[in-house]
């Protein structure tokens, strides 16, 4: 009987142990079905190692980096206090520029009255322009146009060009020459009525200018188509 107990109890221990080696071999990768049920693994594979360690290593650098953006924080929360306090800087003022001379006066070049008397026509080569406002009345409307402009260039020839221009826009061209007559005086001629922008024209004019004197010339104006005179004042235009 006691035999029998004795060898019940081996059988007993025999398959405790059977057991727990069947358990750990299943903890530690083995699959045993029931057997999970009852006993827990009780060791790791190195997947699970290496995951528990890249866990540790990225709880520190996550540690790392909220100390450092702390510090950041504080750094530059004390830049914008300094900025907000610091004092206001005053604009410099501008470089002044260096004052510049007053503009001198361009004198109208005179007439050549040495070779004016000469009869010379090399000194009506240029310019000239009227000294003074010009009025022409149309016929048919009454209207009077004032002309503020009245330019004519010569060659050394006496070959010329005339512009006029008035307040309203209107511009009158055509060719003028010039000669000089017996007495001294100097004919200026319009071969035909001077044809003006607005469909109009001026009568054919005929100038006898004389020197005045005063730096320019004085002009006797004749239209023999409508038989007006009239007085103009010529001089030489700048830069001529």
């Amino acid at each position: 009987m006691l035999r029998v107990g004795i060898i019940l109890m081996a059988l007993g221990l025999a398959g405790i142990t059977g057991i727990a080696a069947y358990a750990t071999i299943q903890a530690c990768g083995v699959r045993a079905g029931w057997i999970d049920y009852w006993f827990p693994r009780l060791c790791q594979s190195q997947q699970e190692i290496a995951a528990a360690r890249r866990l540790v290593d990225l709880r520190e650098t996550n540690d790392a980096l909220l100390r450092e953006i702390r510090a950041l924080e504080k750094e530059l929360a004390g830049r914008q206090c300094e900025a907000r306090f610091a004092p206001p800087v005053a604009p410099q003022p501008l470089p002044q520029p260096a004052p510049q001379p007053a503009p001198q006066p361009t004198l109208a070049p005179g007439i050549d009255e040495d070779a004016w008397r000469r009869g010379d026509l090399a000194s009506l080569a240029g310019c000239w322009s009227l000294d003074s406002n010009y009025q022409a009345r149309n016929r048919q409307t009454g209207v009077e146009v004032t002309y503020t402009q009245w330019d004519m260039c010569f060659d050394s020839n006496g070959n010329g060009t005339e512009k006029m221009s008035a307040t309203n826009g209107t511009t009158c061209e055509g060719p003028i020459s010039g000669r000089f007559a017996a007495d001294g005086r100097l004919e200026l001629r319009e071969p035909g009525n001077l044809i003006c922008s607005d469909n109009t024209y001026i009568y054919r004019r005929d100038l006898r200018c004389a020197l005045s004197g005063e730096g320019d010339a004085q002009c006797d104006q004749r239209q023999p188509e409508i038989n007006q005179q009239a007085t103009v004042r010529l001089r030489r235009s700048q830069g001529d």
